[in-house]
């Protein structure tokens, strides 16, 4: 009898510890399944949030360009003269909202960029080194870009030509032309994705910085644009600084101005900031634009840190039957 209740005893513990083998199985099936479905859920949401912001985006992008169309063909009449609040268009940003988002659009007038196919040497150094390009690495992209449109076969000492160009994967040729547009650079030799995009940097005090790239700097459009000078509204500081006797305290004034009272006329440069106008930087100084803007359209949803980036250049054109007509689309610019 005894041994009967011993095996009895036994058989339970050996269906006990199956029982709890079994349960530890299903809850370890149960939170594989939960985590799945969490990180299903994070996915679609994530699509659904990228979705919404690319077309918030898009939003943000053509409610400027008809902005800048209306402003530039239909101006509107003040009665009297009287001054006005200020525009959003004068300070090169626009904000809105879009369905349950909303979004940021920055204007650039290409007249505030260096041209890329007219630049001269000391220029072309001067904005890849305010840019934080050091040397060598400035030089090889100087003469690089030198080497690319000239129309010999000749290389600069730190240039590049088709003997390079065709050892690399995939090869290709040197242009010997003029660039189309700025986004060409990535095909010179010693322009990185981060040197032409910029890219994030820690701050002293530890925060995030964004150090801006030669995109926002170089543009291909235009035979001349401003007349080779420079529109102190638009132009970024390493623009600025390319300017023949330019000092940062110089540059940074204006960049400080002109975020409360855009410059009207070269002399309100001179004045406002106690420039001579017979300095070499005011003769490179303008106020002029072009008419051909870069726009960069962030689009985001309300309560959500998804967001889209849209870069495109629009050249505003009273030929066309909407007044202007889109010369380059980007949909995969970095979202910084």
């Amino acid at each position: 009898m005894l041994r009967s209740t011993r095996a009895v005893d036994n058989s339970r513990g050996v269906i006990l510890i199956a029982l709890l083998w079994i349960l530890m199985a299903l809850s370890v099936l149960a939170l594989s399944f939960s985590r799945e479905s969490f990180v299903e859920v994070a996915v679609a949401r994530n699509t659904r949030d990228l979705s919404d912001s690319y077309y918030i985006a898009r939003a943000g992008m053509m409610e400027t360009i008809y902005r800048l169309v209306q402003k530039r063909f239909n101006p509107p009449v003040r009665q009297l003269q009287l001054p006005g609040p200020p525009d959003p268009l004068d300070f090169g940003t626009v904000s809105g909202t879009f369905g349950d988002g909303g979004y940021d659009v920055e204007i650039q007038d290409e007249s505030g960029k260096v041209n890329l196919n007219f630049a001269q040497e000391d220029q072309i150094r001067a904005v890849a080194e305010a840019v934080g390009i050091q040397k060598p690495d400035s030089d090889i992209i100087t003469d690089s870009i030198l080497d690319w449109r000239d129309p010999d076969t000749d290389r600069r000492l730190n240039g590049a030509e088709d003997d390079y160009y065709q050892s690399l994967n995939p090869p290709y040729k040197a242009k010997n032309g003029r660039l189309d547009s700025g986004e060409e650079l990535l095909l010179v030799r010693g322009v990185t994705p981060d040197y032409y995009y910029g890219h994030p940097e820690k701050a002293p005090d530890g925060s995030i910085v964004y150090r801006y790239g030669l995109s926002r700097c170089f543009t291909a459009y235009n035979l001349m644009v401003g007349g080779g000078r420079i529109n102190v509204n638009y132009a970024p500081l390493p623009v600025l600084m390319s300017a023949p006797g330019m000092t940062p305290d110089v540059a940074q004034a204006i960049i400080e101005h002109r975020k409360t009272k855009p410059f009207q006329t070269q002399a309100d440069i001179s004045r406002d900031l106690g420039i001579p106008m017979e300095t070499p930087a005011m003769a490179m100084l303008s106020t002029d634009q072009t008419g051909i803007y870069t726009l960069t359209a962030y689009g985001h949803r309300q309560d959500s840190k998804v967001r889209r980036a849209i870069r495109a250049v629009v050249i505003l054109d009273p030929s066309q039957f909407l007044r202007y007509r889109i010369v380059y689309w980007n949909e995969n610019v970095p979202n910084l």
